[in-house]
């Protein structure tokens, strides 16, 4: 069986790796619906398995790993910036606060037609409590060259982690995959039970 991951996510793939299994990425292009669930950690999930699903028809004979991450601050959902501009106000307030990183994963597998016939969903919260950033850190972050394509405008990795005064959980979890969480629903789904 192939496995595939959905996503075209460099840290993504990169998690990926440390499965030590060979596998092949693609682009989900499922639209994400930030408002389909209140509940942060069922959005997470529901989001997750939109991706796995979206690509499943198009490889038979695998099993696909989607995953989907964004974070709260103060209960509200946030998501990627539309702007620099929108990246600075989302930074901002998240200066000085305690926020949850939620990924989503799903696993699915598909038999010699395409079809789903098993599928394992659940999700991972980590907690960052983020410092008081000046004038100039919001800057930097909202100027970085990924700020636009990651859910709070900012990575862990890089200048984003120096932001970052405690953690919480599956630090895999704030790049976007839970890679112990991952391992346990591929055994789960591939298991002969």
């Amino acid at each position: 069986m192939k496995l595939i991951l959905a996503s075209r996510s460099p840290a993504r793939r990169e998690l990926m790796k440390e499965l030590g299994k060979p596998f092949e990425s693609c682009a989900s292009g499922y639209h994400e619906n930030m408002n389909a669930y209140r509940a942060s950690w069922r959005l997470a999930q529901f989001l997750a398995l939109g991706k796995a699903m979206h690509v499943a028809g198009k490889f038979p004979n695998s099993v696909i790993v989607g995953a989907d991450t964004f974070i709260t601050c103060r209960g509200v959902k946030i998501g990627k910036p539309v702007s620099i501009a929108d990246a600075r106000r989302l930074i901002r307030s998240m200066s000085g606060c305690v926020i949850k990183v939620y990924t989503g994963v799903a696993v699915v597998k598909t038999n010699e037609k395409g079809l789903v016939v098993k599928k394992a969903v659940d999700y991972a919260v980590t907690d960052l409590r983020i410092k008081k950033m000046s004038v100039a850190e919001v800057d930097l972050l909202a100027h970085q060259k990924d700020a636009l394509h990651i859910s709070g405008a900012f990575s862990i990795e890089g200048e984003g982690g120096k932001m970052i005064t405690k953690i919480r959980g599956d630090y895999n979890n704030v790049i976007g995959l839970p890679v112990f969480l991952v391992k346990r629903m591929l055994k789960k789904v591939t298991s002969r039970t």
